[in-house]
């Protein structure tokens, strides 16, 4: 039997260095503990309230660890601090802990998504960081370091038997053949078939099956009517790309899609609106300068990309990470306000509106008279300085795109609670009814000048 050795020791080596790696800040500027989950996405979910509570607590670990959920090789992270940081103690009983409290508060409700249970959050880091802290019984070094410093071969019948059955070989490879959240395919089965009989081992090599079998059906609604079906080697960007839509917005509205690196074979996503131009975001680039560039406002840009936060800081994020293509054009085209809308302001300068050449933060320094021909959303507030109305076939990302009123979606979500969530905005939105779309500034009884 002979193996592309060389090349699976690429992978490992390259592997580490995927799309949350690369994002990695130094140490001296590192944080301590992570969530679990992004809130948004939790608070997406139809998950027990107690549930939602639990994924929201920190964990008590390098923010690192955070990344070691990721089903890929997690190999030598190349810098003993780091490495000592992520794998101390008291990381390793914050994360057994979390699983625990995890397991006991969802056991009402199992599933994050139809077929993703809960739990696959918090044991597929667990997975990743015994990986990568798996340590050489004698010497007590990083198993991945010794491995790592290990001469490349072509093939895997080329390599010394001290290495070939050495402890930290085999135990590296059974430890990902027992995990269902590791990269152990074809190739690995291979290796470890070798490494057994060479060694004269008998243990199994046969993967372990994945807990996480998502639902590939349909959505049960879809907004823009367009529904992509996944295939091998897809991930968020490559399916933004082609089909000329936001790769952050693809995210956030398919709660089935967990890990835009990797995206499961044969699942059924609801694709969002397409927009005629995309960005694909580099490192260093900001909101405004997008903008610019675009000619259009960066608040314009948070409401194109559902993704995005108010402040467009997780621009270049990884926790979740949602790929890297957003839209820089309205999505779906421009939404055309007739300017019937009550508080409407038409000057380019719009002074008193949160918009381009306004105070850019989406609220109002006035109120507004509410609409005489129509009904305004249940539990819309009345506070309000510019008012829209839905049409058919228009979702909420291209509502907020007028160019005289931009807005980000969480506030908008804030005072329209009759919305819901960003992901649930399209379905519970409702033709010819009214809604807030620039708020009065004390709209909540507080200054929310910053």
């Amino acid at each position: 039997m002979r193996l592309a050795f060389a090349f699976c020791l690429s992978l490992w080596g390259a592997a580490q260095a995927g799309p949350l790696s690369s994002f990695l800040p130094t140490l001296a500027k590192r944080a301590t503990g992570f969530q679990i989950a992004p809130e948004s996405l939790v608070d997406a979910s139809s998950l027990d309230p107690t549930c939602k509570q639990v994924l929201k607590q920190t964990i008590n670990c390098d923010e690192y660890v955070a990344n070691l959920g990721v089903i890929e090789y997690h190999g030598s992270l190349s810098d003993t601090e780091l490495t000592d940081a992520v794998c101390a103690s008291t990381c390793r009983t914050g994360l057994l802990n979390a699983q625990r409290r995890i397991s006991g508060a969802c056991a009402k409700t199992p599933d994050l998504a139809p077929g993703y249970p809960v739990l696959a959050l918090i044991d597929s880091v667990i997975a990743g960081w015994n990986e990568t802290c798996l340590k050489d019984k004698e010497t007590g070094d990083y198993c991945n370091d010794i491995i790592d410093s290990w001469e490349d071969y072509e093939e895997i019948d080329q390599m010394p038997e001290e290495q070939l059955c050495s402890y930290c070989f085999g135990a590296k490879l059974r430890m990902m053949q027992q995990s269902p959240y590791s990269a152990y395919d074809e190739l690995f089965v291979e290796m470890l078939k070798h490494v057994n009989e060479e060694c004269k081992v008998d243990s199994p090599t046969d993967p372990t099956p994945a807990p996480i079998q998502v639902n590939g059906t349909e959505p049960d609604t879809c907004f823009s009517g367009q529904v992509y079906s996944t295939k091998d080697g897809d991930s968020c960007d490559s399916i933004a790309l082609e089909k000329s839509v936001s790769a952050a917005t693809l995210y956030y509205i398919n709660p089935s899609l967990l890990n835009c690196s990797s995206v499961p074979d044969g699942l059924e996503l609801c694709l969002p609106e397409a927009c005629s131009t995309t960005h694909t975001v580099q490192e260093g680039d900001s909101c405004v300068e997008l903008g610019v560039e675009a000619g259009t406002s960066w608040m314009h840009l948070i409401d194109w990309n559902i993704g995005l936060d108010s402040r467009c800081s997780n621009l270049w994020g990884t926790n979740p990470f949602w790929g890297r293509v957003i839209c820089v054009s309205p999505p779906g085209g421009e939404f055309e306000d007739d300017g019937s809308s009550p508080g409407n302001n038409t000057n380019p300068g719009n002074g008193n509106i949160g918009g381009e050449g306004g105070s850019g933060d989406g609220y109002s320094d006035r109120i507004a008279d509410a609409p005489e021909d129509g009904e305004v959303a249940e539990g819309t507030t009345k506070k309000c300085g510019h008012y829209i109305q839905a049409k058919d076939r228009v979702g909420c990302a291209s509502m907020l795109v007028s160019t005289s009123a931009a807005v980000p979606i969480d506030l908008f979500l804030q005072v329209n609670p009759s919305l819901g969530t960003a992901a649930e905005c399209d379905d519970n939105l409702v033709s010819g009814l009214w809604y807030c779309l620039n708020p009065f500034r004390y709209w909540n009884g507080s200054s929310t000048a910053v």
